[in-house]
């Protein structure tokens, strides 16, 4: 590749290429899944049709939606690596003709191969050792705008090579699939991945164990041109990257969501028993979750991450925690994943608490976060016996993510130095609990533990922000607070004086012995032992509840914005 060409190169006509091919697969998209769910599973469906021409046809359509979603996917990665290609050789031809400039603004001329020659001077009045020296200057300059130069024509011929072989790739494919051979074409998915992996590398985007804080550097560095086209090209990357500011990701996971809705629909329409009903409830919560961002309810919302991975992942925050004074970010707990109901239970919880926040203290901002960025345990009708409720592997696994979070919130913030509260709901404190055990701690002021099984700790000034900055919540009839130690030998019954009272992951939050403030909350309805065993907890749920839990809301609030001292207390136990 020679200088001109690479100047004169456009690469958007590649992107543009990319988007078209992007239209067509989400063609391919609607017509999978209208596929499924018209003709494969009508007939797939006991007692809808039957017989053998039902099942023979029932066969054949299923092999006819394969094929069509694996030209779904070839599609998609077409689109894929034409855009990558085109972002890499504007990328490279960014850099050459920054060279380029630099150099002819200094007076030295760039030729077609890329060599640089320096300006001529009049060196009639000069001393030889100044002649000298002048020219050792302008050929070290020559040679660094060459090198310039040169690193962006090999970066952009590579490119070229890489790109050229990817799309034979697909051609080849095509040419299978013409023949009938509709097998998934797994090395050219692979490669089109790895491509948009390399361009963001090439672009400098530091790797998923570089701080938030990295992160934000790396997205301050970029125009932002560049910023934008990356947003369009890689939304879930950059929507789901802690350090990338909310605006941003907000822009991202608004564009990623139609995108993980139709992916989930295409694989709901051929999926069958438990798969069927996970890729239902993540379907239920992105449109949920997109409701919420139609409501027009103020403070707005921002979408801060959505994905599939797990049982789903969602971060929703009502006000932008990047201007507000104060940000809050609350975990949730047992039973918790991308659904219907996190979509509007959880995340009106947060809303419940920006809401109440600002209309308590309308002299300062507040964003409230609710973070599902682990997974929770899942219970199967309320089954304490179930091991993943049993152990903290899920709470230790969702901590370092949950410090993350909240270190790209102080990293992106305008000031710097935001107000932030963690704030952690049933099994969802304990994760809370966790994340202040890691090797720097958690980066929050203050600490909110309502509902509690117990955090992992003895006591509040264990969590690692100061016994006064930690805040308790616990309903009277909530019984999951006082759910006991599994270890009868640890066991101290509730009110006594010889010891804290110890619950399933340690001693109880709500325990004199613990420490910390202890804030005022409803009692709630009272359903006994039997609630416990079938699930029947509602005063498990009441402490975002600006009716049913009492003052517990408006205290959370106080201590969210910063005014810990106007709780109302609550007597501990």
């Amino acid at each position: 590749m020679r200088v001109s060409e690479l100047r004169d190169a456009k690469p958007l006509l590649l992107t543009d290429a990319g988007d078209a091919w992007d239209r067509l697969a989400e063609k391919f998209t609607t017509h999978a899944g209208d596929f499924g769910k018209y003709l494969h599973r009508p007939l797939s469906q006991d007692g809808v049709w039957g017989g053998v021409a039902a099942e023979s046809a029932a066969d054949r359509l299923a092999r006819i939606q394969r094929d069509v979603n694996v030209a779904k996917q070839e599609l998609d990665a077409v689109g894929t690596v034409l855009r990558a290609c085109g972002e890499e050789f504007a990328a490279q031809q960014g850099r050459f003709v920054a060279a380029v400039a630099d150099a002819t603004e200094s007076g030295y001329k760039v030729a077609d191969d890329g060599t640089v020659t320096a300006p001529t001077a009049d060196t009639s009045h000069m001393m030889p050792g100044d002649v000298a020296m002048m020219n050792r200057d302008h050929a070290a300059r020559a040679q660094e705008y060459a090198d310039r130069i040169g690193d962006a024509l090999s970066a952009a011929r590579t490119a070229d090579k890489e790109y050229a072989a990817a799309i034979k790739l697909f051609t080849e494919a095509a040419n299978r699939c013409a023949k009938g051979n509709w097998s998934a074409g797994l090395l050219e998915l692979a490669t089109a991945n790895e491509l948009n992996r390399e361009l963001l590398s090439e672009l400098g985007m530091p790797d998923k164990n570089a701080s938030p804080e990295a992160v934000q550097a790396w997205w301050a560095g970029l125009s932002p041109s560049l910023q934008a086209e990356l947003i369009h090209d890689y939304p879930e990357q950059i929507g789901n990257r802690d350090g990338v500011p909310a605006a941003d990701r907000d822009r991202a996971n608004r564009t990623y969501l139609p995108m993980l809705l139709s992916s989930l629909e295409a694989d709901y329409a051929s999926a069958t028993g438990d798969e069927a009903t996970a890729l239902k409830d993540k379907i239920d919560g992105v449109k949920g979750i997109q409701q919420q961002l139609d409501r027009g309810r103020e403070p707005r919302p921002y979408l801060l991450g959505i994905g599939s991975e797990g049982n789903g992942r969602a971060i929703v925050s009502f006000g932008n925690p990047d201007s507000s004074k104060n940000v809050s970010a609350y975990v949730p707990g047992l039973n918790t994943k991308l659904s219907g109901h996190f979509a509007s239970s959880d995340v009106d919880r947060a809303w419940n608490v920006a809401h109440a926040a600002n209309k308590m203290y309308p002299d300062t901002t507040t964003a409230s976060v609710v973070w599902l960025g682990y997974d929770a345990p899942q219970l199967d009708g309320f089954k304490w016996s179930a091991t993943d409720v049993m152990d903290d592997d899920d709470a230790k696994a969702g901590a370092p993510a949950y410090d993350s979070f909240l270190n790209g919130i102080r990293a992106t913030h305008e000031s710097g130095s935001p107000h932030v509260t963690a704030i952690g709901h049933s099994y969802g404190s304990l994760t809370v609990g966790q994340a202040t055990q890691q090797p720097d701690g958690i980066p929050a002021d203050d600490v909110v533990l309502v509902g509690s099984p117990g955090v992992g700790v003895d006591k509040a000034a264990d969590l690692g922000v100061g016994a006064d900055h930690v805040y308790i919540g616990a309903a009277e009839n909530d019984q999951v607070t006082n759910l006991p130690t599994p270890n009868l030998l640890e066991y101290v019954a509730p009110g006594s004086e010889y010891g804290p009272k110890k619950n399933w992951f340690g001693t109880d939050p709500a325990d004199n012995h613990f420490g910390g403030h202890h804030f005022s909350v409803a009692p709630g309805e009272d359903t006994g032992l039997t609630g416990l065993a079938t699930g029947d907890l509602p005063a498990h749920s009441i402490y975002f509840d600006p009716v049913e839990g009492g003052d517990s809301l408006n205290n959370i609030a106080s201590v969210v914005t910063g005014h810990g001292d106007k709780i109302q207390t609550a007597v501990p136990r």
